[in-house]
């Protein structure tokens, strides 16, 4: 729910419609330097200015996100060489540039519009399955929002969304383009291939001590001890809380009868439908049905088929029309109804069989209802728990203290950055797990760590790092399992390569590539119709990109299986079919690529226009000053 609100409320909406709009300063230039603005003003571009609190915000999250990358801390000297604080500016004023270019062509969203927009975020919803104002107001809280400026930033971002769209809807793929991509995709190539596995080749003798000793030395850097840290966790999950949710039974029994339909099957009937053109055709059909004449003589007196009359064996909501469905579903079983107003004319409804509808009793499904509703709540108590923890935290406590006051048990473990600890075993299972543990080789010990947050459930997850035992070079005792290991990979490796190079050798000297891999005592493969990006039965994918690299005639060979193994072919044959179809995906793909072109060139121009200028003083002060330690 925060990446929601983060979604929502930062970022240029080119960013978050495509992915693009990183256009390079160099290409419209922004060196101007306030003279005589405030000291709170960082940039403005048009009408719209960008402010220095909040850009500083915005940067130290940045910051905070690629240290997490990187899994480490970055220095201010490192954000600058890595292009951050330009990178993160021109993104604002690409954003600000358009908002100022909607309010300019009088863009808007009424208050009506903005509300709807956020009523209909499943995000907001409550248990009951719709908006819940409270829960709305609980999440912008824990998540740092005002009521008013998310609906600010919404009202923004809805009104970029216009602009943009505006401008990329009607591009279409040039014909050229799309021949080029049909020749490309339904390009077709026959080979002949070959498998070679280690199982090809001779025992490998076993190395003396001197000579994995020698191997070891001159990769000691590949057998370092990585560095662990002692990492403890405290998850806050709606499972975690479910079981001390309490739930009477009342409440199971009452939850079970508004949702009957729930636990069962529903009724169902074979139904059938005349529709007729007027209510006077109607009504002397009915009472001619009514003196005794079958259904079926209706039928087929009016000459219809069966598509036209069937609606299948239904139940009640799988027929669209409201009238018809409760006529159906008031009738006895072969019976026929009188002349129904439907909503496309007058209709009479026919039912056959009819299979009841069954229901689960009570005592079969009150520990699945009463699982369901510890959870409904738990996801409510989870706001109000991570409030508790967050107020803990504020207050100093450590993560054990703060666990043992909310009832939730910390894990403590050491690991390294894969999450396995020094004996080789795994961590244990944790939500979040990469996310933990990237923050945890970012952070210091004792720092105090944003929690990681679960979006799928709308837990928390808080780490704290409580120990660093530091990378060091195994002695070769230690490695000794690891490097015969390793040198046995590297030894079987070059025997690969070099049999390989054996073959092409043979070839180019004018054997039979049949010959040449049969003499190796390799099994010969034939693949025909293979095409870029789809998959052959019994080809291994390794080899398509290798062979649509390789001219026709010519033997190539690439890695294969994790690069255990290596792949022979030789091109046979290279043809294109004359009635090449296109792949809708892949223009699509296209198409979308033109339109990110578009809106890039619309924003540089835009923002070249609009005449961007920077007060350079406060963003180095603020460059200068922050950093993720």
């Amino acid at each position: 729910m925060l990446e929601t609100l983060r979604k929502s409320a930062s970022g240029i909406v080119a960013k978050i419609l495509m992915g693009l709009l990183i256009v390079s300063f160099g290409i419209w230039g922004i060196a101007d330097v306030f003279r005589g603005f405030g000291s709170q003003t960082l940039a403005t571009i048009g009408d719209t200015e960008i402010t220095v609190p909040e850009f500083r915000q915005l940067y130290q999250q940045r910051l905070q996100q690629v240290s997490q990358q990187l899994k480490r801390g970055i220095t201010p000297e490192q954000a600058r060489a890595f292009g951050i604080p330009d990178q993160l500016l021109q993104e604002q004023l690409a954003e600000a540039a358009l908002n100022d270019q909607a309010k300019s062509l009088g863009l808007a969203l009424s208050d009506a519009e903005i509300a709807r927009r956020v009523q209909s975020n499943p995000s907001f919803f409550g248990p009951g399955g719709s908006f819940d104002p409270n829960y709305f107001n609980q999440l912008l809280r824990s998540n740092g929002f005002t009521e008013a400026r998310f609906v600010e930033a919404e009202r923004g971002l809805a009104v970029r969304q216009q602009l943009i769209q505006s401008l990329g809807g009607g591009v279409t793929v040039p014909q050229v383009l799309k021949d080029a991509l049909a020749r490309y995709e339904s390009e077709e190539r026959s080979v002949n291939y070959a498998m070679l596995t280690a199982h090809a080749l001779p025992a490998l003798a076993e190395p003396s001590d001197e000579e994995l000793r020698k191997f070891f030395d001159e990769r000691k850097i590949a057998f370092r001890a990585p560095e662990y840290r002692k990492v403890s966790v405290l998850v806050l999950t709606p499972e975690a809380l479910a079981n001390s949710e309490s739930i009477s039974d009342a409440d199971v029994e009452a939850a079970y009868k508004a949702n009957l339909a729930s636990y069962g099957t529903p009724e169902k009937r074979v139904v059938q439908q005349i529709v007729f053109p007027n209510e006077q055709e109607a009504a002397a059909a009915a009472a001619r049905i009514t003196a005794g004449t079958p259904f079926a003589d209706i039928i087929a007196e009016r000459k219809l088929e069966a598509k036209d009359v069937e609606l299948g064996d239904v139940t009640r909501a799988d027929i669209f029309d409201k009238a018809v469905a409760d006529a159906a579903f008031a009738l006895a079983p072969d019976a026929t109804s009188g002349v129904v107003a439907g909503r496309f004319g007058p209709v009479i409804v026919h039912v056959g069989t009819v299979t009841p509808g069954t229901t689960k009793p009570l005592t079969e499904v009150a520990g699945q209802i009463r699982t369901q509703l510890q959870l409904d709540t738990a996801r409510r108590a989870v706001l109000t728990k991570y409030d508790q923890i967050e107020d803990e935290r504020a207050g100093g406590a450590m993560l054990a203290e703060i666990a043992s006051k909310a009832g939730i048990p910390v894990q403590s473990f050491d690991t390294n950055i894969q999450g396995q600890t020094p004996d080789g075993s795994s961590i244990p299972s944790i939500p979040g797990r990469a996310e933990v543990l990237r923050g945890a080789f970012a952070a210091d010990v004792g720092s105090d760590n944003d929690p990681v947050q679960l979006p799928q459930n709308g837990g928390y997850v808080w780490f704290a790092v409580d120990g660093i035992t530091a990378p060091r070079d195994r002695t070769f005792e230690e490695a000794r399992a690891q490097v015969l290991d390793r040198w046995k990979q590297d030894q079987t490796a070059q025997a690969l390569d070099k049999k390989v190079e054996d073959i092409k050798a043979k070839v180019a000297g004018g054997e039979a590539f049949d010959k040449a891999v049969t003499d190796a005592g390799l099994e010969l493969r034939a693949a025909n119709g293979l095409r870029r990006g789809r998959a052959a039965d019994g080809v291994p994918q390794d080899i398509l990109e290798a062979v649509f690299e390789t001219p026709q005639g010519q033997v190539g060979s690439s890695l294969a299986e994790g690069g255990e193994s290596r792949l022979l072919f030789q091109v046979l044959r290279v043809s294109v079919p004359p009635a090449a179809t296109q792949d809708e995906k892949l223009l699509s793909d296209v198409r979308q690529s033109l339109e990110n072109d578009l809106m890039t060139e619309y924003v540089v121009e835009l923002q070249g226009q609009l005449g961007p200028r920077i007060n350079r003083a406060a963003l180095d002060q603020i460059v200068g000053t922050d950093a993720v330690n």
